[in-house]
């Protein structure tokens, strides 16, 4: 196949990705993690500037962990188009579809211009698959296609340095550039500092990289010269990674390893096994992966099954194809790209808390399936092209409805419940959305109630207090102070005001006035405060004034009367007029 061939089959294959993910565009921001890394960090939500942008490097902490690049980039799309969800989005699907013009390049690369329509039925695999999703629709896995994008430049730049002859200008320029990517790449994500491995693996693929060849002390040094600012880099990163990971910024230290060796062994082996499985019959595909020792008996068997027999299967092509060495070659050195690249993800070396595995995770090691095409010698029939290529099209198919689910919270979390009942942090996230629902809080809070019995948070308990105080019914009272009890020995400890309010509202109710104003003013003031004050205030405005302190009142309602909120402002005007005809007036604005 001629270049302008491949050109095209690149641009249709980019084409139908962008279409497939288009819905994306109006989707809303998911409440797990796309808040903290848009308009709720304090270097992002108000868009790129040379201050934001020495933050975004200095600060290690932010979210555990350290992703300059990524934070730049959401700044950027806030510059240029808005705060909204919606361009983070269509970037999202834009960086996915270079992503896959850029993979569809390399394996043309190292296929050497051999078997083009083969390996753009295994991009076209790898771009539309279901496991893709969870990295495109959803805008906190910008990292992941960020950090995918710059690798696969390096690597493309990498190879070409390889093939240059030395020494030579050409050859410096090349590797330069992809020493370049790499940084571009690690500021995007801590996990590319497996991006030597990556590098390797491609000097690898190379057919006339025969490791079997004798290489004398000289000429081994000089080729491993290229890999040592990439091994620096990998190194700096991990530090960082590991500083990032274990003093995570509003949080106290954590533990690097919330589990024993074995179990994260077990983990990971499970994992790989779950993944590679799904990989191949795409069910149960959802946003949170739990590794839950009660569910090991059948998932926990199944992956171990599965990666057993993708190692018997290496093995039997070891075996099989001694005469061709390079396609023996190809199937290892596809299998060194996929645990290469998902190792820094598996929990070995650092915790994995309740995860057991994630599909953003693996958006590059999947990639060995484009890569391993590129080193088939043998050309595959008409029929095996037919059906790869139906198969294909039934994974695309498959992956609507799963980025239909990423709409919104409910609709994401809910996908997650079909799957996993048990799972409390999408019970937490559903019975959030349901109480905000006109007639749906009675069902938010018994999600919620479930989710804090099966996976005790002290967010989950700030939310259902302040559930059940929005209910408002007496014998809920006891259960919110149980709740809050934390909080209401010291304020201090409600960053996000939450519990403090649902103590006020209670206290409120119960017209114990002066503790209902410690409580409002204490959220108020939140140094994490997530939603609206202005109701706070409403209510603190009506405990000062049945307080006797009217006249503190009335300075608490007059700006909430220039509210952009039509109730807000609606019943502040109300509660001034109230006042000024009877000074004495009881308030009960709630």
């Amino acid at each position: 196949m001629k270049l302008r061939n491949l050109v095209w089959w690149a641009v249709a294959l980019a084409v139908v990705a962008g279409l497939l993910y288009a819905p994306t565009g109006s989707f809303a921001f998911l409440r797990l993690d796309d808040h903290d890394y848009t308009f709720r960090c304090a270097f992002v939500f108000d868009g790129l500037s040379w201050a934001n942008v020495k933050k975004a490097l200095v600060n290690v902490r932010h979210a555990g962990v350290w992703m300059p690049i990524t934070y730049m980039s959401y700044m950027a799309d806030i510059t240029l188009f808005g705060p909204g969800p919606e361009p983070h989005h269509l970037v999202n699907v834009a960086f996915h579809m270079a992503n896959v013009v850029l993979l569809l390049a390399l394996a043309w690369r190292l296929a050497g211009g051999r078997c083009n329509e083969w390996i753009v039925l295994a991009v076209a695999f790898w771009g539309l698959h279901p496991q893709r999703v969870e990295a495109v629709a959803w805008i906190a896995s910008r990292k992941e296609l960020l950090w995918a994008f710059f690798a696969l430049l390096g690597l493309l730049a990498h190879e070409r340095g390889l093939r240059a002859p030395c020494p030579s200008a050409r050859k410096l320029l090349w590797q330069g550039g992809s020493c370049i990517c790499c940084a571009l790449a690690c500021m995007s994500k801590p996990t590319a500092m497996c991006f030597p491995l990556l590098a390797l693996c491609v000097d690898w693929m190379r057919p006339e990289a025969n490791p079997r060849n004798h290489v004398k002390a000289r000429e081994l040094c000089s080729r491993a010269v290229p890999y040592l600012p990439f091994i620096a880099m990998a190194l700096a990163t991990g530090a960082l990674a590991i500083y990032s990971q274990t003093h995570p910024e509003g949080h106290a230290t954590r533990e690097l390893f919330s589990a024993s060796l074995p179990w994260r062994l077990l983990n990971a082996a499970v994992s790989i096994g779950l993944s590679l499985f799904q990989m191949i019959v795409p069910i149960g595909i959802r946003l949170d992966y739990r590794a839950v020792p009660g569910q090991f008996p059948l998932q926990g068997m199944l992956g171990l099954t599965i990666l057993a027999g993708a190692i018997g299967l290496l093995a039997y092509l070891q075996r099989k194809c001694r005469k061709n060495c390079f396609a023996k070659r190809g199937a290892w050195i596809a299998a060194a790209w996929f645990l290469s690249a998902l190792l820094p993800t598996l929990g070995i070396f650092g915790s994995f808390g309740e995860h057991a595995r994630a599909d953003r995770f693996l958006y590059v090691p999947m990639m060995a399936v484009a890569l391993a095409a590129a080193w088939t010698e043998n050309r595959p029939g008409r029929m095996a092209k037919v059906v790869l290529g139906v198969y294909v099209i039934a994974l695309a198919a498959c992956a609507w409805p799963v980025i239909d689910s990423y709409r919104n919270d409910t609709t994401v979390f809910a996908r997650t419940l079909a799957f996993d009942p048990e799972n409390g942090r999408a019970l937490a996230h559903v019975g959030q959305a349901e109480c905000a629902l006109p007639g749906g809080i009675d069902r938010g809070i018994d999600h919620l109630r479930h989710s804090q019995a099966i996976r005790p948070r002290d967010d989950t308990a700030a939310h259902l207090a302040y559930a059940l105080a929005m209910r408002g019914h007496s014998h809920d009272f006891a259960e919110i102070r149980r709740l809050c009890s934390k909080f209401a020995c010291d304020h201090r400890l409600d960053k996000k005001g939450q519990a403090l309010e649902a103590l006020g509202m209670t206290a409120m109710r119960q017209r114990r006035w002066e503790e209902a104003i410690g409580c409002f003013n204490d959220s108020i003031r939140a140094p994490q405060r997530f939603y609206s004050p202005d109701d706070a205030k409403l209510r603190l405005a009506a405990c000062l004034c049945n307080a006797g302190r009217q006249e503190d009142a009335i300075r608490t309602l007059e700006p909430l009367t220039q509210s952009r909120r039509i109730d807000i402002k609606g019943k502040a005007n109300q509660a001034l007029e109230t006042l000024k005809r009877n000074p004495r007036a009881v308030l009960f604005l709630d």
